[in-house]
């Protein structure tokens, strides 16, 4: 389910208005304008961000620094040849990041003056899980192994093969140690971010 936040507009005119609707239209267009430069900040993070970057490569890159400068990360997770595993996440912040409605609640009203208070969805560390699971293979999500760690790091191994879902990895049944994972802190906290953002 999505957070709701609240995000606090302050302004002041340079004229007076007698109708408190023209202050709210006002209020109401400057939270959208703040709302979007979150949205903003938040894709920019997110495209920016090392795991997305690695993943982005697909399965033909190699070197990758979240495994110590060996294999391939989207390998390492097991997506498919063809998957594009962050387009949904991104699709999530362009379309939850937004303002949940038009009226708000005013604090304080004047002549020159106005504060105004507005509800602002942005989604949960568990929205983002609920929605990048690989359930082809686990009833995990990717994003919460990277952030709390995978298990099965040391049991795989790198080499082109039909068997294997990315045509670049495989998992063994015994430890190899080729390749080195730490939790890597990604999603939550962008998310993070963007709460104290609406302050």
């Amino acid at each position: 389910m999505a957070v709701r936040g609240k995000i606090t507009i302050n302004q002041v005119t340079k004229k007076a208005f007698s109708n408190s609707k023209v202050f709210q239209n006002l209020a109401y267009g400057a939270a959208k304008k703040k709302a979007a430069g979150l949205r903003s900040t938040a894709l920019k993070e997110l495209n920016t961000h090392v795991v997305t970057q690695e993943i982005e490569k697909g399965p033909s890159s190699g070197g990758s620094r979240l495994l110590g400068g060996r294999g391939n990360f989207f390998g390492f997770l097991g997506f498919n040849e063809r998957d594009q595993p962050v387009t949904i996440i991104r699709e999530t912040f362009q379309n939850s990041i937004k303002v949940r409605n038009k009226t708000g609640k005013l604090k304080k009203l004047s002549a020159t003056s106005f504060s105004w208070d507005f509800i602002i969805d942005i989604p949960s560390s568990a929205d983002i899980y609920k929605s990048t699971r690989i359930l082809e293979w686990t009833s995990g999500s990717w994003v919460r192994g990277v952030e709390k760690g995978i298990t099965n790091a040391s049991k795989t191994i790198f080499l082109n093969s039909d068997t294997s879902r990315s045509g670049v990895a495989l998992q063994t049944t015994r430890d190899i140690g080729f390749i080195k994972f730490s939790r890597t802190p990604y999603i939550t906290e962008i998310l993070n971010k963007l709460q104290k953002g609406l302050s």
